[in-house]
């Protein structure tokens, strides 16, 4: 399906008249909708790296939260990456049988496991984040710093406002 930039409805969000509820835009005006189109771009943009080194694009994103914030525990990942415990365990264990990551007991706390990258893994995070810059900036080169920190912003809050959304579940 072919997206129309002249259609002013896909454009601005709109619903042509009678087109159906006016709270919900088309498909491909949906901000949530939009954020999937960027996250399959990102794929196809980082796949062919990420099978040089048997990854994806969640266990990329752990080396690379490992390289920025060093040591981090598995509940520390879990809140940063916004995914299920099991997701997370599940990508530690091949990112451990890689040699890409050491899993410990915590010092401070015998009950949580620290996570830590090997020598391996450092470097495989390095490259997974340059490739990352390289997307940064193609993706945000027409963006004026403004507009990328109100972008930022607008995106947080978004993420922010989704606990809700488990309690419209019926």
């Amino acid at each position: 399906m072919a997206l129309h930039k002249t259609d002013p409805s896909a454009a601005t969000g709109t619903p042509a008249a009678g087109s159906g509820p006016r709270d919900l835009p088309p498909l491909e005006a949906r901000p949530t909708f939009l954020i999937h189109r960027v996250n399959a771009k990102l794929a196809q943009a980082c796949n062919p790296v990420f099978k040089e080194h048997d990854l994806d694009l969640y266990s990329s994103r752990i080396l690379v939260a490992l390289s920025q914030h060093g040591k981090l525990n598995v509940g520390a990942l879990v809140e940063l990456m916004a995914l299920p415990q099991s997701t997370i365990s599940h990508q530690l264990k091949r990112l451990e049988r890689a040699g890409c990551i050491r899993r410990t007991r915590s010092e401070e706390d015998n009950r949580s496991v620290d996570v830590t990258l090997t020598t391996k893994g450092e470097g495989i995070a390095a490259t997974c984040n340059q490739l990352s810059r390289e997307i940064y900036r193609a993706a945000l080169a027409t963006f004026s710093e403004a507009e990328i920190e109100t972008l930022r912003a607008l995106l947080i809050r978004m993420f922010d406002n989704l606990p809700a959304v488990a309690a419209l579940r019926p």
